[in-house]
């Protein structure tokens, strides 16, 4: 019986197998209109990061990456990224043309781009957002054609994303889940770099939300959508990778050279200290009784640092040990500047745009919620709004790390899945630190 059913699934699993790539031009006949705005949504999206690519390369050389740290190999891949962002592009051109459908066209974009080092940044939220809109809009694919090609090209995003947050220093896959976003969430962050489109590009069934900006510590550049509609970002020093090793060399040794100078000066001024209160006759004695002073001061300093970095008890010295290698783990992958994401238990400041809020009126609003999606986790918080109205919320310990996606609702949706109906503001994008895994190696 077991042979039998092993043997039938095998039979089951072989016809499910592709025997050739999915060709998207010879099924379009079968293609549903839910099917082709998905598709023309996804082709809105790969040419928004076509052109930041093509833009990016336009600008930036080998040597401008090697200038700040990052090495060939890097560059190589990133070519690489960008030449499957235009081959995501004319499939999905060819697709909705064989539908007998007019694909939408590049729209005129605005990227806060100023140096290699915030191009790297914004690619890496680019592609987490590309990522997050495939998952999300899995769930309303029709088509098994469609929805295998769109899993392929999320799987591509998905290494791109991963690329990214590595070489700026952030855990590559800081959460088991990806987060699935709903379409209206992810026009309302892909609008942010969207100046204008061409007015032959069909409209999209979306509507962006009110923004929602974030008052914490900046770090990887968090996203917040700006007040004007347009694309804004938290005060970030991009400093190169280079920069913040020389930096951290430069105040080490400064540190040494203070240390030193301030122990000389003790010893100068002990030394002189003495001969003053010395009588002339014994001058050389008490100078020699100073220098056997601070050779043992030294002496003795030297033992308490040493007793300071070594411990008799075994136990207590693994313990420590251990714990300084998880904190230079997660601080090796600091972000370049070296900015650390805030944690679990951090405070922070939301500011909704009340100027985009659709006419509600907030007078008749009392209680709201923070909603925080992470990966499969939907946390929400209740608050209330500040006189200013801000909102001040404390991040949860059961909120996973990485790139977090925050709103403001009208309900708790802790567990379940948004509603367009329950949003007030949002999303915004914010990197939260992770934990470090408690594995039992």
């Amino acid at each position: 019986m077991k042979a039998f059913t092993l043997s039938a699934l095998s039979t089951l699993f072989a016809g499910l197998t592709l025997a050739h790539p999915v060709d998207l031009a010879k099924r379009a006949g079968r293609f549903s209109e839910v099917d082709i705005t998905i598709l023309q949504f996804a082709l809105t999206l790969e040419h928004l990061e076509n052109t930041f690519y093509r833009e990016a390369f336009a600008t930036f050389q080998l040597q401008d990456f090697l200038n700040v740290g990052f090495d060939e190999a890097f560059f190589t891949n990133l070519q690489f990224i960008a030449a499957d962002e235009s081959a995501h592009v004319d499939f999905l051109i060819a697709a909705i043309q064989s539908a007998g459908v007019a694909p939408v066209q590049p729209c005129q974009y605005s990227f806060p781009v100023t140096d290699v080092a915030s191009f790297v940044t914004v690619s890496a939220i680019l592609e987490s957002i590309g990522t997050s809109a495939y998952l999300g809009a899995a769930p309303f694919v029709s088509s098994r054609e469609i929805l295998a090609v769109a899993a392929s090209i999320m799987a591509t995003e998905g290494l791109h994303t991963s690329l990214q947050r590595s070489s700026l220093g952030a855990i590559g896959a800081a959460n088991p889940f990806q987060t699935p976003l709903d379409p209206n969430s992810v026009f309302t962050l892909a609008s942010q770099f969207i100046v204008s489109c061409p007015p032959t590009n069909p409209p999209l069934p979306f509507t962006a939300f009110p923004g929602l900006k974030v008052n914490a510590q900046p770090c990887f550049n968090e996203v917040g959508i700006a007040s004007n509609g347009g694309f804004s970002t938290q005060s970030v020093d991009y400093a190169t990778i280079v920069s913040a090793i020389e930096d951290a060399t430069a105040t080490d040794t400064a540190t040494a050279s203070v240390t030193e100078a301030t122990d000389i000066t003790a010893v100068e001024t002990a030394a002189s200290t003495t001969t003053t209160e010395t009588s002339v006759a014994t001058e050389a004695s008490a100078a020699a009784e100073a220098a056997q002073t601070t050779t043992a001061t030294e002496a003795s300093t030297t033992t308490v640092a040493a007793e300071m970095t070594t411990t008799t008890d075994p136990a207590v010295a693994s313990t420590t040990a251990a714990a300084a290698e998880k904190r230079s783990h997660l601080e090796a992958r600091a972000f370049v500047s070296s900015c650390q994401a805030p944690g679990a238990g951090t405070s922070m400041q939301l500011i909704p745009d009340f100027s985009q809020s659709r006419g509600i009126d907030f007078s008749r609003i009392q209680v709201v919620f923070v909603t925080i999606v992470s990966g499969l986790q939907v946390v929400s918080i209740q608050a209330v709004f500040g006189p200013d109205g801000s909102i001040t919320v404390t991040l949860p310990g059961s909120i996973g790390g990485g790139q977090v996606f925050i709103f403001i609702t009208t309900v708790d949706i802790s567990g379940r899945s948004l509603s367009a109906n329950e949003i007030l503001f949002g999303p915004a994008v914010f990197e939260l630190a992770p934990s470090f895994p408690g594995l039992s190696l």
